[in-house]
């Protein structure tokens, strides 16, 4: 704004003099308001990468794992104080505390369910921290099995048909371990004139979902229609394990058929795929339990191995390991054993 002062007179110099002022006074007045200025806020934000865990079914004796991540996606420092479990049935591991979480970055923790009594365990995990934000607690389940053997013939009946007086037929029985914990034979018998059984002896052992392979066979002493019982029993059995058996002696003519003889002992190992991103798996053997564990294959990408190294008369301890892309190994699995029969 242009004031024009040019004409004479103490009344005009006085009004140029004063609208000059307030020119002056509003300019100064607009330059103190633009120096304001406003300074962000620093503070620390946290998120978790679950808010509820549910660890499912465990046996009572073993246990269950799972992730989680705690992240700082705010722009200061998050310092994790405390993290609290409202039962002693789980536990977390990772970075001891207090830590610290530089922003946009993250800290990986790991729970573990450990029933110690069969039901349901619900539970919830505190963390303490100076985040601005408010996090819930974060909610915990999983329900403890009571560990049991379950003992699997197959077939539950055998029948050898017509078959010579002179002869011997025999067939196949597998018997798998479904439960959770390891089965010992402690006695095999066989009731009915011309059965028998072999590749089977009293102290085999048979870890969870491991599986084993004998022969049942018939040779009929007499003619006409037989009939028998193959017994298994096991400290571990609520009852025995039963096959049934028939078959029908003929006359023939011919030289006798002795009964098979003996395969080399083996063992078959059964595992559960990982839950993780894996490639593939590493079966490990020792002589003692729990002791130092060789490794016996490459990498598998079956979930079973027939071990036929072993030698009668001996027991060995397995674990295996799962192998990610990167070629690194998971820890142990629980371990297993078998007893190989006396020959």
């Amino acid at each position: 704004m242009l004031v024009s002062c040019s004409s004479t007179g103490l009344t005009r110099a006085r009004a140029c003099a004063l609208l000059l002022f307030g020119v002056t006074f509003w300019g100064i007045g607009c330059a103190s308001y633009n120096a304001k200025s406003v300074q962000s806020q620093q503070s620390a934000q946290i998120a978790v990468s679950a808010n509820a865990l549910n660890f499912q079914t465990v046996v009572v004796g073993q246990n269950a794992t799972q992730s989680l991540k705690i992240s700082n996606t705010g722009n200061a420092a998050l310092e994790l104080s405390a993290l609290s479990l409202s039962s002693k049935e789980y536990s977390i591991a990772g970075p001891t505390l207090p830590t610290n979480i530089p922003a946009a970055s993250s800290a990986s923790y790991t729970l573990t369910f450990s029933p110690t009594t069969a039901g349901s365990a619900a539970a919830t995990l505190t963390i303490a921290s100076n985040a601005s934000n408010t996090l819930g607690a974060i909610s915990l389940a999983g329900s403890g099995e009571k560990a049991f053997v379950n003992l699997v013939v197959t077939p539950t009946v055998l029948s050898f048909g017509k078959v010579g007086l002179k002869a011997t037929s025999s067939q196949n029985v597998t018997l798998q371990n479904t439960g959770d914990v390891s089965l010992t034979l402690q006695g095999v018998t066989v009731s009915g004139a011309g059965f028998g059984y072999s590749d089977l002896s009293p102290g085999y052992s048979l870890g969870p979902n491991q599986t084993v392979t004998f022969q049942v066979w018939f040779a009929p002493k007499v003619a006409g229609a037989a009939t028998g019982t193959l017994t298994l029993l096991s400290a571990n059995l609520s009852s025995p394990g039963t096959l049934d058996l028939s078959g029908d002696g003929v006359a023939s003519s011919g030289s006798p058929t002795p009964p098979p003889t003996s395969n080399p002992p083996s063992v078959v190992l059964n595992w559960n795929a990982s839950s993780s991103q894996v490639v593939g798996y590493k079966v490990y053997r020792s002589g003692t339990s729990g002791g130092s564990y060789n490794l016996l294959t490459g990498e598998l990408s079956a979930l079973t191995y027939t071990d036929t190294t072993v030698s009668a008369g001996s027991t060995y301890y397995y674990v295996v390991t799962a192998v990610d892309s990167a070629g690194v190994e998971s820890v142990f699995s629980n371990q297993v054993s078998a007893a190989i029969p006396a020959s």
